[in-house]
Parts: structure tokens; C-alpha cells; sequence
């Protein structure tokens, strides 16, 4: 196997990831809304939103710089995509926020969930948008 075909399957690997994490943020998400208030649940979610947000930055690039697959694996279209990707994020968390502001301003959602909220759906669009570009890049 060829570096470039290491290079495609491990970002088809790493997109399939991206899609899993985003489900599991958003289940712990909606299980915490929903149906358990918890402090496991609150933690789990916490902690799975921390690992969602380090999955974005381009730590392979800062760890082994000069690795050819690296290389490969964050040229330009890869940084662009992640670009997207956080842009995409940002106005899913906008909208988001606007959609809940009359819900808490009334004190129906408190302030956390909000926060939760907010979080989860940046963090979610950006990871699933940043997945399927990767997807079709490698098509």
C-alpha cells in the first residue's frame, strides 16, 4: 500500500470517526435535555464536547510536521475544508442561539442547557460538515 492510499483510507477513517462522535455528542445531548439530569451525563457530555473540539484543530500538522503522510493529510484543500467547516459551525451556533433566546429569556431553558445547546449544535454542524467534505474529497 502506497502512501497515497494510506493517506485515503485514514481520512476516510477519520471522517467515519468525526460522524460517530458528532451522533454520540448529539445523544448525550439530547439525553441530558431529556431524559436524565445527571451529573454523569453532564460530564459525559462535557467531555465528549472537549474531544469534538480537539478533533477540529490540526494537531497532526503541529505533532509530526514533517511526515509525508501528514503532509498529505493537511495540504490545502484539507485546511480548507476545515475552514468551512468552522464557518458552517459558527452559524449553526448562531442560529441556535437566536432559536433558544426567547426560551430562556423566559426562564423555560436555564442557563447551562443553553450554553449546552449552543455548544452542541456548533460543535455538531462543524464536525459533520468538515466529514462529508473529507468524504467527497476522497471520491
Amino acid at each position: 500500500m502506497n502512501t497515497i492510499e494510506l493517506a485515503e483510507r485514514t481520512s476516510r477513517t477519520w471522517a467515519l470517526m468525526l460522524y460517530l462522535l458528532g451522533g454520540i455528542l448529539l445523544l448525550a445531548e439530547l439525553a441530558g435535555m431529556t431524559l436524565m439530569r445527571r451529573d454523569f451525563v453532564d460530564g459525559l457530555w462535557l467531555g465528549i464536547a472537549m474531544v469534538c473540539a480537539l478533533t477540529l484543530l490540526p494537531w497532526r500538522r503541529w505533532l509530526k510536521p514533517n511526515s509525508i503522510l501528514n503532509r498529505m493529510l493537511e495540504d490545502e484543500a484539507v485546511r480548507e475544508h476545515r475552514r468551512m467547516s468552522c464557518t458552517a459551525g459558527f452559524w449553526a451556533s448562531l442560529v441556535a442561539a437566536l432559536a433558544v433566546a426567547p426560551f430562556a429569556h423566559d426562564a423555560m431553558i436555564g442557563s447551562y442547557d443553553v450554553a449546552r445547546i449552543v455548544a452542541t449544535a456548533g460543535l455538531f454542524a462543524a464536525m459533520i460538515s468538515f466529514a462529508t467534505l473529507e468524504l467527497r474529497a476522497a471520491r
